[in-house]
């Protein structure tokens, strides 16, 4: 299963609001890290794409009941990204991907944020 997103940076809303409905404080503090606001923004955009690409690969729709906060994008030392899944997103993947994980990309400019999603077999 595959999914991808993309959107203009310029549409993701720049409240601390939004950033606290779609992330938690790790992710939060990636999204932060930079002293520019142009690039704090395009982490918000592309946090948001993760989220979206994980969703579309999972086939999780807006009646899966799964949030935002379940899915989140960490990153190992060496800075790749990955997924850590909780609540009803763990669930439904476990049920549904046994013996599988999940790889993800993103890239962002500051007009446009992408990421991908992809389930692929552990070994």
């Amino acid at each position: 299963m595959v999914g991808i997103d993309i959107i203009e940076v310029e549409r993701i809303d720049k409240s601390e609001a939004f950033l606290k409905k779609i992330a938690n404080e790790k992710e939060i503090e990636y999204a932060k890290k930079s002293s520019c606001e142009s690039l704090r923004h395009q982490r918000t955009a592309a946090l948001f794409c993760v989220k979206e690409a994980v969703m579309k690969a999972l086939n999780l729709g807006a009646n899966s009941k799964v949030s935002f906060k379940d899915i989140e994008l960490a990153h190992q030392p060496s800075g790749k990204p990955t997924v850590i899944l909780h609540g009803v997103a763990k669930e439904k993947f476990d049920a549904a991907f046994k013996g599988k994980k999940i790889e993800v990309s993103l890239s962002h400019t500051p007009n446009y944020a992408t990421a991908i999603a992809v389930i692929i077999s552990e070994n």
